[in-house]
């Protein structure tokens, strides 16, 4: 098919590689794929994604800066993708408009959460908001389409005109690869293993997977613990994810070394369907998210999940449904859905039921990666495939 765009990068930071499964799908709907990161390569080259590397740092700086959208430009104008797609926040922010230098005609950009600008009321995030509000507009500008994880950051930003009328878009999460995840998980025995290394025999297993930021929760999950250890014998909790570099919102390593007794802190794990395979309870109790991929595994393996009533976590849990929701910045609120749900295995097989069916229906891959095919053809001004035409186009490719 001739209106096909023939590349398009994704554009984004250290954990590029998440965007890897979407890729490949879309790379199944006839398309040409490129990823642009700062982390190494490896997980590209796997799978044969042609990927290029260029410098990013999360804070502020500069010199950093103009290091990065000089890099990007060299880039887009040295092998000209058709379209460019940013991720995160800086990436999101410089991609579109560097793209538009570079003359890439399709420019798209995902806001994946407004993060500690919005979940903080510090004088320092108060301060950047007008800032933040004043670059993101300068973006959605140079973007052809914006496209949000949740309905609440669409609202912000339409409410304050940080994106253009009719140049906005929809689409939950990145997609979650249902199958995969499945694929990998452990048989029995394997996992019995795995509960003997980590000495989680005979325990009710709490898993909490994030980087290690203020914002993520983490003070809070540690401080449950504590207190849910402190009611009920028989509970082990984990924590999985990286120490951040992030200044005041690092959780700092003494606060978890000083919970090891009730936390078991296990560092960065590639094993995450083996990790969610032996819990019986996901907790996420962020201040804030875009759409949370750890919260949407969880769900797609099944487990009953504990979250925050706040952005981008309320979209995958329904309060009574497939899990709670408590208010975020709140550990005794945390504690006490934490004990209503280990005491209770009927109903965290029945949540963690429908946490499966959700997902599944509403957050699959398959279903975002056709959201983004139509994206980006009306970021390029082609007409759209309906559904029936990107079934018959998927079938197309496979038989090819």
């Amino acid at each position: 098919m001739n209106t096909v765009p023939k590349t398009i990068w994704h554009v984004g930071g250290e954990d590029i590689r998440f965007r890897i499964p979407l890729l490949l799908a879309l790379r199944d709907r006839g398309f040409n794929v490129g990823a642009v990161g700062s982390e190494n390569g490896d997980a590209f080259a796997n799978h044969q994604i042609p990927y290029y590397r260029y410098t990013l740092e999360r804070e502020i700086n500069a010199l950093a800066d103009i290091q990065t959208r000089t890099q990007l430009f060299n880039l887009f104008s040295k092998y000209k993708p058709d379209v460019v797609h940013g991720f995160d926040t800086k990436p999101a922010m410089i991609t579109p408009i560097v793209a538009m230098k570079a003359k890439i005609p399709g420019r798209v950009r995902t806001i994946n959460g407004m993060g500690y600008i919005f979940s903080s009321n510090s004088p320092l995030a108060l301060t950047l908001r007008p800032i933040y509000r004043y670059l993101q507009r300068k973006a959605s500008a140079a973007a052809g389409i914006t496209v949000f994880q949740n309905l609440d950051d669409r609202e912000y930003f339409r409410k304050h005109k940080m994106v253009k009328d009719g140049c906005d878009d929809l689409v939950l999460g990145s997609g979650i690869d249902i199958e995969q995840l499945i694929k990998n998980r452990p048989n029995p025995k394997q996992l019995a293993v795995i509960r003997q290394e980590l000495g989680l025999e005979e325990q009710l297993v709490v898993t909490m997977i994030a980087r290690l930021v203020v914002s993520k929760g983490v003070m809070e999950y540690l401080d449950a613990a504590k207190i849910v250890c402190q009611q009920m014998q028989g509970v082990k909790f984990i924590l999985i994810g990286p120490f951040s570099s992030e200044g005041r919102q690092a959780v700092p390593i003494e606060a978890v070394q000083q919970q090891a007794k009730f936390v078991s802190y296990l560092g960065i794990r590639n094993d995450i369907s083996t990790l969610l395979s032996l819990s019986d309870l996901f907790v996420l109790p962020s201040y804030r998210e875009g759409m949370s991929r750890v919260l949407l595994e969880a769900g797609a393996m099944e487990l009953p999940l504990i979250t925050t009533n706040t952005p981008g976590c309320k979209d995958v849990v329904q309060d009574g449904w497939n899990g709670l929701l408590v208010p975020p910045r709140n550990a005794k609120a945390l504690a006490t859905a934490i004990l209503q749900l280990l005491k209770s295995k009927d109903q965290r097989i029945l949540m963690g039921t429908r946490s499966g069916i959700h997902v599944r229906e509403n957050f699959s891959l398959k279903k975002v990666a056709d959201s983004y095919t139509n994206i980006y053809y009306r970021a390029l001004g082609l007409p759209h495939l309906e559904q029936h035409q990107l079934n018959k186009f998927r079938n197309e490719v496979n038989y090819l």
